[in-house]
């Protein structure tokens, strides 16, 4: 302790008062965590948006530099963007997000598929968050198997927000004519509007808002009705939907026509070029088949508009299959050439519990999609919150409803997990899993299902002692099946968003992922930028990295400092490593080169251009190596303030101690800087040795 003494005392004098400090940061690089341009992400009010253009609403309110230089940026939110966000009970909760980011990247990327259709895009080290024998961990997209069971959102109730219709140059006030008595939107309540038209005598319409009507109207137009700039034709057999499309339209304002033929389906017809630009405001513009979408106001919407707009596009495009006593193939389907509108119908499904599986199909040399909810304690969801409309449809519905299908749609490998509890508690295989049948084949294979948890979690105690048991019976999410993962080259943006506390957010189809680690984070945490670009590439960081003026206040007091984000030091660095990562001979020996020049440079600026240390170490590896020893060697020789940040203690195996024991001359800080725990004490000690 007389080194550290030593030290802490001797700062004052190292440091002039008002200048800053240059920190240099030294160990291995980092690696990216991000997600492909073009993936969408779901909103806590229930809503999707790409994740570029998340990004880019935030820029236009961020004075800072967003062009194409430099190719890596951290964004501060101001706490407008929200999401759901699932923490380690297993719960859904919304959350702000804190950053966002984007990165310009080339190199593989992994797009990940599901056994229920799901898929996303990601960088090779973004993390999932999946089912293991050690529990609910993360797993890289590089580590993810075949088989391996991610999460996905299975019930989540969307925030209340407030939705308005967007004003728009199309529509003009018509205040010369009538004024509505129901009906209202920004810049047009009270009164009829009509479109801006070159001929004379344009139609007037009401301007309505979203109501459950409104929402079946929709659902008719989405699923039923040719929708193009000039007019809207509905054609159906069933009278009743024709009657509730005309009942609508002249709650608009506007007339119709119909058209019946002797051998073809009735239509019945709106020509208002008005109306078709009131509907776009409603986010339900004209549209081929395969472009389709869910409208925003309806995804923001509550439950009993949902329903409405549900049951009507199911009673539209919706099947029940099996109703009839087959064994197998029961379901509620509902199919479309967009697979964006269904995916906007599982994010509404989700509300009420009801998790489906979308699956790809061709008909006539044409791809389509198709949504199918299976077990009959799905059915009786669907039934009880959403339902079919038409009798014959809701009558096979019930059939499904009592036929008791119940497939095992996954299990789990938490056997090992639950056996160790179960010995440790002292109980029998009855007492435990309500009754012994099967348990020795699950144990071979270490595997049990969702529904025998969900079994037993009825029958055991609230206690902390089967906190395991409830946790997975009750959790928000579901388990999926990764079937396949699939290599691409990619080069473009790459984008990820921070999630303060939980760290984890779900893209549009529900699928669960982790959001990205130490001068980064330091310097983002107070200045909403980062340091340098990340990689999943070794030795990617090939030159030191400065970010100045970051200045870090605590405890009433404050610290200016630079950091210096430095190459991984290493011994050696092989060109053969590039070479596992698709990288060209010519190209891997330039980077090695560098790279060596790198760590060349990153002694240099130990020796002559720092005035402390932050040394990180990996707690989960063996901290006596011949670098390490090397380069605290020369710290204590250059008599430099050192701070040691034990990273990555949100891994099992990580070990704080070892690390301690191997240089106890030296204060050791535990952090992970994925996950960000622990950085309040990180800053209370950089501002107390190096203030």
């Amino acid at each position: 302790m007389g080194l550290l003494t030593s030290i802490r005392s001797s700062i004052s004098e190292l440091f002039a008062a008002n200048e800053p400090k240059r920190i240099g940061i030294y160990g291995p690089p980092n690696a990216g965590k991000c997600l492909a341009a073009g993936e969408s992400i779901m909103l806590a009010d229930g809503t999707h948006r790409r994740i570029e253009d998340i990004f880019e609403s935030v820029a236009e309110t961020d004075p800072t530099d967003v062009s194409d230089e430099p190719d890596e940026k951290w964004l501060e939110c101001d706490g407008d963007v929200r999401v759901p966000a699932l923490g380690p009970d297993l719960s859904v909760e919304p959350s702000p997000v804190s950053h966002v980011f984007r990165q310009r990247y080339a190199g593989p990327m992994y797009r990940v598929r599901t056994a229920k259709g799901r898929e996303v895009t990601v960088s090779p080290k973004h993390p999932f968050i999946a089912v293991t024998s050690d529990g609910a961990e993360q797993l890289t997209a590089a580590e993810l198997e075949p088989g391996t069971q991610v999460a996905h959102l299975s019930s989540f109730t969307p925030e209340p927000s407030d939705w308005t219709l967007p004003d728009t140059p199309e529509l003009v006030a018509d205040g010369g004519t009538a004024t509505a008595e129901n009906g209202s939107s920004p810049g047009f309540e009270g009164e009829l509007v009509t479109c801006k038209a070159t001929h004379h005598d344009p139609k007037s319409i009401v301007p309505l808002s979203l109501d459950a009507e409104v929402a079946r109207f929709l659902a008719l137009t989405i699923g039923e009705a040719q929708h193009k700039e000039t007019f809207v034709a509905f054609a159906n057999e069933n009278e009743r939907f024709r009657t509730a499309f005309r009942t609508t339209v002249e709650r608009f304002g506007v007339d119709t026509t119909t058209y019946d033929y002797e051998d073809k389906t009735p239509i019945v017809r709106v020509n208002s070029k008005a109306l078709v630009e009131h509907l776009r405001r409603l986010d339900c513009p004209p549209a081929p088949s395969a472009a389709k979408r869910v409208p925003e106001p309806v995804l923001r919407a509550d439950d009993d508009i949902v329903a409405e707009f549900l049951r009507t596009l199911f009673d539209c495009e919706g099947s029940v299959q099996g109703a009839d006593g087959a064994e197998r193939g029961r379901y509620v389907t509902i199919s479309s050439a967009s697979r964006e509108l269904l995916v906007g119908v599982q994010t509404l499904l989700v509300r009420f519990d009801i998790v489906g599986k979308l699956r790809r199909k061709r008909h006539d040399g044409k791809t389509y999609h198709e949504l199918c909810i299976g077990r009959s304690d799905q059915h009786r969801r669907f039934r009880d919150a959403v339902g079919f409309g038409i009798d014959r449809k809701a009558d096979r519905l019930d059939s499904l409803c009592e036929a008791e299908s119940s497939p095992t749609t996954h299990t789990l490998p938490l056997m090992e997990r639950f056996e160790t509890l179960r010995t440790d508690l002292g109980l029998t295989q009855a007492e435990f899993y309500g009754d012994s049948k099967h348990v020795a084949r699950m144990r071979r294979r270490n595997s049990i299902s969702q529904d025998r948890i969900e079994s037993m979690a009825g029958s055991l105690p609230s206690t902390e002692a089967f906190d395991l048991v409830h946790r997975f019976a009750g959790a928000d999410v579901t388990w999926d099946a990764v079937t396949e993962i699939e290599r691409i080259e990619y080069d473009g943006y790459i984008y990820d968003l921070t999630v303060p506390g939980e760290h984890t957010f779900a893209t549009a189809d529900g699928l669960v992922v982790h959001n990205t680690t130490l001068a980064n984070r330091i310097a983002r945490d107070w200045t909403g930028d980062a340091v340098g670009p990340e990689s999943h590439v070794p030795h990617e960081t090939r030159r030191a990295r400065r970010k100045e003026n970051v200045e870090i206040k605590r405890n009433g007091s404050s610290v200016n400092i630079d950091i210096v984000d430095t190459p991984g030091v290493t011994t050696k660095v092989d060109y053969t490593e590039f070479l596992e990562h698709d990288i060209e001979e010519d190209d891997a020996i330039r980077r090695s080169r560098e790279a060596t020049e790198g760590v060349a440079e990153a002694m240099h600026w130990l020796r002559e251009d720092v005035d402390g240390v932050i040394y990180v170490l990996d707690a989960t590896t063996d901290p006596f190596t011949q670098v390490n020893t090397m380069l605290i060697g020369i710290i204590e020789s250059q008599d430099l303030p050192v701070l040691i940040f034990a990273n990555k203690i949100d891994l099992e195996d990580a070990s704080v101690q070892r690390i301690r024991n191997a240089f106890p001359q030296h204060e050791t800080v535990p952090l992970s800087a994925l996950e960000g725990d622990n950085m309040d004490e990180v800053y209370d000690k950089i501002a107390e040795y190096f203030g």
